[in-house]
């Protein structure tokens, strides 16, 4: 019986551990961007860097929209930012610790306020980044 018990504690304390653990967020994931307000036909810098808690980078994927409001209005398709729409479009990009892109956006967006995004996974975790982007006639 007490074999028993003993199992049962380590069983729990090691629940409680991993617990624990994942709701430290051992991904962390940041993104940047040259400016919130990119000139038409001029290239537009991101960059997503995903690392574990001791700044290691982590194997990750990430998939790149335009949200216009609630909804997604463009998207990643292997080598460009196209028109889309629905949540789940777009191509995962996959790399290791940091990605960085270069967008050029139409003149067709000038005003329109946008909201770039980057869904990432890491390992278990998917983890939302949003920038406001509003691009500007030259």
């Amino acid at each position: 019986m007490l074999q028993v018990r003993l199992i049962l504690f380590v069983l729990v304390a090691a629940l409680a551990l991993a617990a624990s653990a994942a709701a430290a967020g051992p991904v962390r994931a940041t993104m940047s961007t040259s400016s919130t307000q990119p000139l038409a036909g001029t290239p537009w810098r991101y960059t997503i860097v995903v690392k574990d808690r001791a700044g290691k980078p982590l194997p990750a994927k990430v998939r790149l929209q335009l949200l216009r409001g609630p909804r997604v209005v463009g998207c990643w398709k292997t080598t460009a930012m196209v028109r889309c729409s629905g949540a789940r479009a777009g191509t995962w990009i996959s790399f290791r610790g940091k990605r960085s892109g270069v967008i050029v956006w139409p003149a067709r967006l000038a005003g329109v306020r946008l909201a770039f995004r980057a869904t990432v996974i890491a390992g278990t975790q998917a983890l939302t980044l949003r920038a406001p982007v509003t691009v500007r006639l030259p």
